[in-house]
């Protein structure tokens, strides 16, 4: 399936080079008199690719770029604008932009470009995978370079995240797409189960074996086969996985008749498979086998600008299946959720959502509901105004250790400050004589809090209110930036989405 070209365009120049480009990639070319006639528009399965003069009546696009992303999910949008420096593009397309097209129009350059956009749009639509991040894109990229091929395909990443969405868009990818698509989880199945499940069984060969099954190696037979969790497959049964990878054969459980199969394996993992390796917890040569290609799944909170478009996709989505019409949600609302570091990805983002979709009283989705479902998803004690659960990673520690280090500097700082204002000193230990080393008449210290303040102004005023830059130049994650602003009560930050 094909994502097809909308043209929100007057210009005649570049609605000719729309219709050339429509043709030159097999897509069909609709165009559009205004932004109500866009929002009537169903979406096509595989989704669109809206082209908006920037140049003429719509130069208000990012406006238009913002309702449009409510309501069609699977929509990226192409603008042809004047000439920007690369900083000017980089924010176009942060601001949810997918191609900026300087005018006047370099042909070649941008057909290029719109063949990748229109790959990716296809690989999204038929998937139905939400999301324009630059994480998310490069990973839908190597999925297509691999699909055409044969080769297996071993999928890593957390749970929720996507894993089986990515194997789906291989095979519709692949040249096995007319074929069967079959998945199983193999960490859910006890040893005899997964292997009844895989290999088929005869009659009678174990007790409620009434009659010959069909496993999914004999189903799938010139399809494809994902496997999830593989790495909690028992060494046994990894060993006879092998086998069949190799050579194609299989018998049932149970029987004597060797089977045959022509099936490519796509396999999936939460786990790192190269340390279990390392630990002998999993065959080395099986790793090998189906790791001809690695593609890696970026968690929710490694592709925070998606957020917004997953939570309004979500939204419709229960709407549609609830019957509750949701009219808005709120800004903070969506920044709590913006925020939220998502340990269980975009599973438990649809849950979250579904369910302040039904408890929502009014149709609005607020900020201390999102904060209260939160909360309830987690004890977390270390910064109890914000409800965030991070799991510990290596990462995670070592930033823990530099903040607790900070915040003892920070007592510490606050010790001299009350010892040189005059309010005297502890009787001993490392302040012993600092009293004595005060100048009289010295100039007061700056309060500290001040001093943060300040800084945190700054680095977003030379960031153009950019929150997400500001944080990387004081060396914080935006969550801590994000509540420092509300503890100051700064005004004129903005989160890029």
């Amino acid at each position: 399936m094909n994502p097809e070209l909308w043209s929100l365009v007057q210009d005649a120049g570049i609605e000719s080079l729309l219709r050339e480009a429509a043709g030159a990639h097999g897509v069909s070319l609709v165009t559009f008199q205004n932004v109500a006639d866009v929002l009537s528009r169903e979406e096509p399965p595989a989704g669109a690719v809206l082209a908006i003069d920037g140049t003429g009546k719509f130069k208000n696009y990012l406006t238009i770029i913002k309702r449009i992303q409510k309501s069609l999910f699977c929509t990226d949008v192409i603008v042809f604008g004047p000439p920007k420096t690369s900083e000017g593009v980089n924010r176009e397309y942060a601001l949810g932009v997918d191609l900026y097209v300087s005018v006047p129009v370099k042909r070649e350059e941008f057909f290029t470009a719109l063949a990748g956009i229109v790959e990716i749009r296809r690989v999204k639509g038929t998937a139905k995978i939400i999301g324009r991040s630059r994480e998310i894109n490069e990973m839908l990229e190597m999925a297509l370079r691999v699909a055409p091929t044969e080769v297996s395909v071993l999928i890593e990443g957390e749970s929720g995240s996507g894993k089986e969405l990515t194997a789906r868009a291989i095979h519709l990818m692949s040249k096995r797409r007319e074929r069967i698509f079959e998945a199983l989880n193999c960490g859910s199945l006890a040893e005899g189960v997964l292997e009844s499940e895989l290999f088929g069984h005869e009659r009678g060969s174990f007790t409620g074996a009434v009659a010959r099954r069909q496993g999914l190696f004999e189903r799938a037979n010139r399809g494809t086969l994902f496997l999830d969790e593989v790495g909690e497959m028992s060494l046994n049964m990894q060993v006879r996985l092998l086998r069949v990878i190799e050579t194609g054969e299989f018998m049932r459980v149970g029987g004597s008749e060797r089977m045959h199969t022509d099936v490519r394996i796509i396999a999936a993992t939460n786990r790192a498979l190269e340390a279990a390796v390392e630990r002998r917890e999993f065959r080395k040569d099986l790793y090998y086998r189906l790791r001809v290609v690695q593609i890696r799944i970026p968690p929710l909170r490694a592709r925070a600008e998606d957020i917004p478009l997953l939570v309004h996709y979500f939204i419709a989505q229960s709407t549609h299946k609830h019957g509750r019409k949701i009219r808005a949600i709120e800004k903070e609302a969506m920044d709590l959720l913006t925020v939220y570091p998502w340990p269980g990805n975009v599973r438990e983002l649809a849950n979250v959502i579904d369910n302040l979709a039904i408890m929502s009283g009014d149709g609005t989705i607020r900020a201390d509901e999102v904060e209260q479902r939160l909360k309830e998803k987690t004890s977390n004690q270390v910064f109890p105004d914000l409800p965030v659960h991070v799991p510990k990673s290596r990462e995670d520690i070592e930033r823990e250790l530099i903040l607790n280090s900070l915040l003892s500097l920070h007592n510490d700082l606050k010790e001299v400050l009350r010892i040189l204002k005059g309010e005297g000193a502890p009787s001993g230990g490392k302040w012993r004589g600092l009293v004595e080393v005060k100048e009289a008449n010295g100039p007061e210290p700056r309060n500290l809090e001040k001093m943060e303040r300040e800084a945190i102004r700054e680095a977003l005023a030379a960031n153009a209110g950019n929150r997400r830059k500001a944080a990387r130049q004081l060396g914080l994650s935006e969550r801590t930036l994000y509540r420092r602003i509300r503890e100051f009560k700064i005004e004129g930050a903005r989160k890029v989405r």
